[in-house]
């Protein structure tokens, strides 16, 4: 159990150890992927939600994979409340890499927005991909994962094998991982859509010219 301010938030840790053992393989789990169930004061799913299909008209999308819009941005000007959650994801990065961390967004007159939306309907899956050589850290925290909606898959090389594993999605729960993990979901088999927030993280101090966008994630695998 972390506990850090109690009157914000409690995050309750669920680790399996530094070594898994996967189709008879040792996979060097530290600092890898670690799994949290963050509880924040005055932070609604369903609220976060219902801000993303009242302003659909302000939704932008940056590539498509497999048929469908990958990543959908919204500025945080219309959902205030995820800084915490960001400041939380940066909080506990500290943590494991032993550095400040920083989620950059537009609102802080960079360039791009490192945070977006995943809205994967029936039938809809999201290839192999990995993010960016900059960012240190990414995370996901899922806001709605239905009954058969896909967990998140990842992969890595170990000597001359790919080694795969999954994590269980689960609504209100947050992911973090190195940024050049290669990572996957499914085909959605349910009949809703799954929704998340995904999330790059940065060592400070954040050095990058205010005219680009090289921390822009497009690195994808099908």
């Amino acid at each position: 159990m972390f506990c850090d301010t109690p009157d914000i938030w409690f995050l309750t840790i669920r680790d399996t150890g530094k070594v898994i053992h996967i189709r008879g393989l040792n996979v060097d789990k530290e600092l890898k992927v670690k799994e949290y169930f963050p509880n924040i004061d005055d932070f609604s799913n369903d609220d976060i939600i219902e801000v993303i299909h009242q302003n659909k008209e302000n939704l932008t999308s940056s590539h498509k994979i497999n048929g469908r819009w990958e990543n959908k941005y919204l500025s945080i000007y219309h959902m205030p409340q995820i800084k915490t959650l960001f400041h939380l994801a940066c909080k506990v990065g500290k943590k494991i890499i032993g550095r400040p961390l920083i989620i950059p967004f537009k609102e802080m007159g960079l360039p791009m927005d490192e945070f977006w939306f995943n809205i994967a309907g029936p039938g809809e899956s999201t290839g192999w991909h990995d993010h960016k050589n900059s960012s240190v850290l990414s995370g996901v925290y899922y806001l709605k994962v239905p009954n058969e909606s896909g967990d998140i898959h990842f992969r890595k090389k170990n000597d001359d094998q790919v080694v795969e594993w999954k994590v269980r999605s689960e609504t209100g729960k947050m992911i973090l991982f190195d940024s050049n993990i290669e990572h996957s979901v499914p085909i959605n088999k349910s009949n809703h859509d799954r929704v998340s927030i995904a999330f790059n993280l940065y060592c400070l101090p954040l050095t990058i010219s205010s005219n680009s966008d090289e921390y822009s994630s497009n690195k994808f695998y099908s």
